[in-house]
């Protein structure tokens, strides 16, 4: 589930962010409960919303999120931009995931600025006391120049030690998720990253994930 998309035309639908999660999930849920409000512009929710005269209610959200739940054993729910992103004038992002009462991954960047981006992020989860899985780091671009990866592994090293959660990856940059996406998501899933994730979800969901881990 995406529950809000933004930036996207009508021309490119099947291109949607919601297309894809449905496609990688083997999801045969309808597109509107899959992402149940899209709009075109490429801003944040609220101002999505107000650009078609129209506003978010987090009352359906709420109602397509059990009506899924209602169908699956997991359901995952992609977030849109930062926790304090509002959706409405009165709500943003971690009020949606608080009503959900969802656990979160986090995923964060390996360039400049992760570790600042990943802790406010994991700062502002745990003032309303919402669980956090792991957070996971993305290559958003080849890491080639020395200096890059001397970078990386100072963010990827610091944030393991201050992050207070399981950090995993840096999941590599993969020029084929363009050029063939369905191959590039097998190649993606059967990574020791996403392998571990995987791992922690489930023990997460058993109740038996430990700090250690």
């Amino acid at each position: 589930m995406k529950p809000i998309e933004t930036g996207v035309p009508r021309s490119s639908e099947a291109q949607s962010d919601g297309a894809w999660l449905q496609k990688a999930a083997g999801s045969h849920d309808p597109m509107a409960e899959v992402c149940p409000y899209v709009f075109r512009l490429p801003v944040a929710p609220l101002s999505a919303a107000r650009a078609e005269g129209t506003t978010v209610r987090v009352a359906t959200i709420m109602r397509v999120f059990r009506a899924l739940r209602q169908k699956h054993d997991l359901v995952v729910a992609e977030g849109i931009g930062g926790v304090h992103v509002p959706i409405t004038s009165s709500l943003n992002v971690s009020d949606l995931i608080y009503r959900m009462k969802l656990p979160v991954i986090v995923v964060g960047r390996t360039g400049l600025g992760g570790i600042n981006h990943a802790l406010l992020t994991l700062h502002a989860l745990r003032r309303r006391k919402i669980p956090i899985v792991a957070l996971v780091l993305n290559q958003r671009q080849p890491v080639q120049m020395k200096t890059a990866r001397v970078q990386e592994q100072s963010t990827l090293s610091l944030l393991r030690r201050l992050a207070g959660v399981p950090v995993l990856g840096p999941l590599p940059y993969s020029p084929i998720m363009n050029r063939n996406w369905d191959e590039g998501l097998v190649r993606l899933a059967g990574t020791a990253p996403i392998t571990k994730l995987a791992r922690l979800v489930l023990a997460f969901g058993r109740g038996t994930l430990s700090r250690r881990d």
